[in-house]
């Protein structure tokens, strides 16, 4: 006997669609575990390396090469994607992030990344500001940005 052989012959029809279901599901949860990172199309690079994205999410490097000054786009606290971005691709926690930027903060040095919500206000922020730079779980759709950088999130 076959699994089939068990189930009403209507049921029977749903199989193909239940496969394809299952299909695009496990397709959907392998682009969530992707991680990209995206500027303003007019931004001269067109790769970055993690050691670079890392000195302009703490503001150590505040240009691109030609001169023209970065706008790094995070996300809020409590993000799964930022906690992501933080340890793959700059090698540091939240907690460690946290503690940098109080002390960044607290002794007049500088102040953190504008912070957002979602990879759609991300992706809108660096299409419409020059010199601006994300990072989002799908590459967009649209000609207003690049991707520099993709990873896969563990």
């Amino acid at each position: 006997m076959k699994f089939t052989d068990f189930l009403p012959r209507r049921s029977l029809a749903l199989i193909p669609l239940l496969a394809l279901l299952c299909a695009g599901a496990a397709r959907s949860a392998l682009a969530a575990n992707e991680l990209i990172v995206i500027a303003h199309k007019d931004v001269v690079l067109d790769k970055i390396s993690p050691e670079r994205v890392t000195q302009i999410y703490l503001r150590q490097q505040q240009s691109w090469p030609d001169g023209q000054p970065i706008q790094p786009i995070d996300l809020r606290e409590g993000s799964s994607l930022r906690r992501a971005f933080y340890d793959q691709v700059t090698g540091r926690s939240l907690g460690q992030v946290r503690a940098y930027w109080a002390r960044q903060s607290f002794t007049g040095m500088g102040l953190p990344p504008r912070q957002v919500d979602n990879d759609e206000e991300v992706t809108r922020l660096v299409q419409s500001t020059p010199g601006a730079i994300g990072y989002v779980s799908r590459k967009p759709s649209g000609t207003g940005v690049k991707v520099l950088l993709s990873t896969s999130v563990d």
